[in-house]
């Protein structure tokens, strides 16, 4: 695995580990990320409240604003989430909730690049798998994500699944 690659893209080191592994989302990320929606909620509901636009501007300001609240408690909750990444399998908690996806039942991986700004130099991977009746969605956000991949690329290859040409691309360009 190309791992200056990675990090190169995510903007961060990146490190594969010995399994077991507990990963979780970076909490300086998370305080921004929450940061951006707080402050796109506030700006939308103080120019709501102190404008007092037409129904022409308010419908679309009030749903961009409905947008950045969404977006901002999204990343609330991603404090909660956390994975354990283990020989047998991947487990994603939240609180009380979990599910898991054994490699051995994994049935689907897809695996998407999306950059920040023209040049793509970094931006943001998201690893979606599928298997066991679950669906497991991880992105680069997470501290362990190289680690992560690495074994679902690998479980990918043990069980010889087909690729969309996307993850295969990735994948590739990754040495996975």
């Amino acid at each position: 695995m190309q791992l200056g690659l990675l990090s190169r893209l995510m903007g961060r080191p990146a490190e594969i580990r010995s399994l077991p592994v507990t990963v979780r989302y970076v909490p300086s990320v998370l305080r921004w990320e929450m940061a951006k929606g707080a402050a796109g909620t506030a700006g939308g509901l103080a120019l709501l409240a102190g404008v007092n636009p037409s129904l022409w501007i308010a419908v679309p300001v009030g749903a961009v604003t409905a947008a950045f609240a969404a977006y901002g408690w999204q990343q609330h909750r991603r404090r909660r989430l956390r994975y354990e990444v283990t020989p047998e399998r991947l487990l994603a908690a939240e609180g009380e909730r979990s599910r898991a996806l054994a490699w051995s039942a994994l049935e689907r991986i897809k695996l998407n690049f999306y950059a920040f700004g023209r040049k793509a130099e970094n931006g943001t991977l998201v690893l979606h798998l599928h298997g066991g009746g679950h669906r497991i969605k991880l992105d680069s956000a997470a501290d362990e994500f190289a680690t992560a991949l690495y074994y679902s690329a690998q479980a990918a290859r043990q069980r010889e699944l087909s690729l969309d040409p996307t993850t295969l691309f990735n994948l590739e360009r990754l040495g996975l």
